[in-house]
């Protein structure tokens, strides 16, 4: 009888140590994680897209044009999604070559576009040692720059 409940101690205890060893190495991913989170938050992009931000913010008719602008982009990529036919892009184009020339909402869509880049560059990374896709064909000729421009 002792020995069956030998085993079965053993047996607990090395089942203990596993559920550590898989809570250890957990904990040690989301240490890095909030390291490279915390080093996003003290980057140049992440800083100065808070400044646009800001300055976005604090004029509630700029930052309504941006929403709007958002919306209209929305609805021209659920139109495209759905194949309908896009008549809007017109009055999209126009309306954010526009934007784009107000100094304050420029700043933000530019801090905002180089903010998202870093961010991009991160999950490419993860992407590539990861192997989440499965068409390396795709992931190799992925150029985040490419969007940008």
């Amino acid at each position: 009888m002792t020995y069956m409940n030998d085993a079965k101690g053993a047996n607990q205890e090395k089942a203990n140590q596993e559920k550590k060893d898989k809570m250890s190495y957990r904990a040690n991913i989301k240490k890095q994680a909030t390291l490279l989170a915390e080093m996003l938050i003290n980057s140049p992009e992440y800083i100065q897209f808070l400044q646009a931000r800001e300055k976005l913010e604090a004029d509630s008719e700029q930052t309504n044009m941006l929403n709007e602008l958002r919306q209209r982009q929305m609805a021209l990529s659920v139109a495209a999604m759905a194949g309908e036919e896009q008549e809007a892009a017109d009055d999209f184009d126009k309306m954010y070559f526009a934007l784009i020339n107000n100094p304050i909402i420029s700043d933000y869509l530019f801090a905002e576009g180089r903010l998202f880049h870093l961010i991009s560059d991160v999950e490419e990374v993860f992407n590539k040692k990861l192997e989440i896709w499965h068409m390396p064909e795709i992931v190799e000729a992925y150029e985040p720059d490419e969007l940008l421009n």
